[in-house]
C-alpha cells in the first residue's frame, strides 16, 4: 500500500472517510455491568476521536454525552448522577440522557434559559449486556448487528473489552489472520515433537487434541483463498491432507466494518470487535458463548481473570495487566523451554505483536506473501466501502441486522472442491443454528 492508501484505511478521527464509514454502524463501548445500576457512577468513554460521558439515570435508561456542562465547561464526570439526570458539581446544571439541561438553578426560577441548552449526544441501545451506541446521521439510524451470541441465555455468554495501544485495522488484521496462531500462540510441543504432536490429531487417538492438530502445523502451510460477501469477507485457509484424504479448511470472517470471527468448536462460538476509540487506540472486546449449556461459576471465574481469548486486567480499569509499557511481563526461560513467546494469554500475545508494529503500521513496508490474501482483502472491502460512501452508497450490512447471521467453523472437505466457500460441508460450518 502507498502511504495515502494507508491514511485513508487507518485514520478514524474528524472527517475523514474511514471514521464516516465506521459511525454509519452501531458500536459497542461499554458493558452494562460499566454501569451497573441506577443513578451509578458515570463513566468515561473515548470513541472515534471524541470524548465523552456515559451515566445511567434513576429510571435505568443510560446516556452518552458531551463530557463539558454548557455553562462554563466543567467536566461531568465528576458529577452528581441523581434524580433522573447528571448534575454538575460547579454550578448544578443538570442534564437527561438525550444531552437536554433539565435544570439551571443560577438562573431565575421563571426562566426558560434552560430549555435551550443541549449538550451533544448519541443514542444507546443495551442488548446482551453490552451498551451500543450510534455517532452517525440521526435519519439513518441502522438496526444492531443481530449475532449468533446476542441470542443465546445471559449464562451461556461472556463479555470483556480491553484497550489495545495500536490502529483499529491491524487488530482486524491479527483476527483473520489464519495461520498466525500455528507459531503465535504455539507450545514448542507442537514443533520439537511434530511427528507425534500430528499422531495425538489423528481420530481415536485419546489425547483430546482436535482434528486440526495434524494439518495446522508448521510443515504444512494452508492455501488461501478469499470472497466478498453481504456481511464483509469470507476468509477459506484449506491444509491438505493429502494421499487422498480429505483437506481440512478453516473459516475466518470478517465482518463490517471492526468484527472478526475465528473458528469455535462445535458448541463454542467466539466473535472480537475491534473499535477505534482514536487513530492509534483501539477496544479489543470479546464475545464467547456456549450454545448448548451455561458456563459454570469456575468457567465464569476463569474468564474473569483472563482465560481462553479474554484478557487479565488492572483491577478497576480495562488496561491489560500485560501490556507494552512492562514488556507483557514476557518470560525468557519460558519462551526457551515451554511456548513459543513466553507471553501469558491469547490476547496478550496478540497485543505484543500489533502493538509492537507501531501505533500505525507502515504497510507500504511490508512484504506480502499468500498467506495474506484474506487480509488484502478486507483492506479492499474496507477502502472501497469508505469511496462508496463518499459517492453516497450506504454500506449493505449496516442497515441489514441479518447479515450478520453466520458464524465461523471448520471442515473436512473433499480434496479438490473447486467452489470452497459453497460446498455442503462448509455451509454447514458457517450457518447458525438460530
Amino acid at each position: 500500500m502507498t502511504p495515502e492508501e494507508n491514511e485513508r484505511l487507518t485514520r478514524i478521527e474528524g472527517d475523514a472517510s474511514m471514521g464516516q464509514l465506521v459511525r454509519r454502524f452501531w458500536m459497542p463501548f461499554l458493558t452494562s455491568a460499566d454501569l451497573p445500576g441506577p443513578d451509578c457512577v458515570p463513566a468515561r468513554v473515548r470513541l472515534l476521536g471524541e470524548d465523552l460521558v456515559a451515566f445511567r439515570d434513576s429510571g435505568g435508561t443510560v446516556g452518552l454525552i458531551d463530557p463539558h456542562c454548557a455553562h462554563r465547561r466543567a467536566d461531568l464526570f465528576y458529577g452528581r448522577n441523581e434524580e433522573g439526570g447528571l448534575r454538575c458539581i460547579y454550578h448544578g446544571w443538570k442534564y437527561d440522557v438525550t444531552g437536554q439541561c433539565v435544570d439551571a438553578p443560577t438562573e431565575p426560577r421563571e426562566s426558560n434559559f434552560k430549555y435551550t441548552v443541549r449538550l451533544r449526544s448519541y443514542p444507546v441501545q443495551e442488548r446482551a449486556g453490552v451498551c451500543w451506541t450510534y455517532m452517525g446521521p440521526p435519519d439513518l439510524r441502522p438496526e444492531l448487528p443481530d449475532f449468533e451470541w446476542m441470542h443465546v441465555p445471559d449464562g451461556h455468554r461472556y463479555v470483556s473489552w480491553s484497550t489495545q495501544e495500536c490502529n483499529f485495522v491491524q487488530a482486524i488484521e491479527g483476527g483473520i489472520d489464519t495461520i498466525h496462531s500455528v507459531f503465535l500462540h504455539s507450545t514448542l510441543d507442537s514443533h520439537r515433537r511434530l511427528d507425534e504432536w500430528k499422531q495425538r490429531g489423528q481420530p481415536n487417538a485419546g489425547s483430546g487434541l482436535s482434528t486440526q492438530a495434524r494439518y495446522r502445523t508448521r510443515d504444512n502451510p494452508p492455501r488461501l483463498s478469499a470472497a466478498d460477501t453481504d456481511f464483509g469477507v469470507l476468509v477459506g485457509g484449506c491444509y491438505p491432507g493429502g494421499d487422498g484424504s480429505d483437506d481440512y479448511w478453516r473459516y475466518n470472517l470478517f465482518l463490517m466494518p471492526f468484527y472478526t470471527m475465528p473458528p469455535g468448536g462445535a458448541d463454542t462460538k467466539l466473535c472480537h470487535a475491534f473499535v477505534p476509540l482514536d487513530d492509534v487506540t483501539t477496544a479489543r472486546w470479546s464475545f464467547t458463548c456456549n450454545l448448548q449449556q451455561p458456563y459454570g461459576a469456575r468457567d465464569m471465574a476463569s474468564m474473569r481473570r483472563g482465560s481462553g481469548v479474554h484478557v487479565e486486567l488492572v483491577p478497576g480499569t480495562h488496561v491489560p495487566l500485560r501490556n507494552r509499557s512492562n514488556d507483557y511481563l514476557v518470560d525468557r526461560d519460558e519462551q526457551h523451554t515451554y511456548t513459543f513467546t513466553g507471553i501469558t494469554g491469547t490476547g496478550e500475545q496478540d497485543f505484543a505483536v500489533q502493538e509492537g508494529m507501531g501505533r500505525i503500521v507502515e504497510r507500504n513496508a511490508e512484504r506480502l506473501v499468500m498467506s495474506d490474501v484474506g487480509i488484502v482483502q478486507m483492506r479492499r472491502r474496507l477502502l472501497k466501502a469508505a469511496d462508496d460512501l463518499q459517492e453516497g452508497v450506504e454500506p449493505y450490512s449496516s442497515s441489514h441486522g441479518s447479515a450478520y447471521h453466520v458464524h465461523a467453523g471448520d471442515a473436512l472437505v473433499p480434496a479438490g472442491v473447486a467452489r470452497w466457500f459453497e460446498d455442503a460441508k462448509a455451509k454447514a460450518a458457517l450457518t447458525p443454528r438460530w
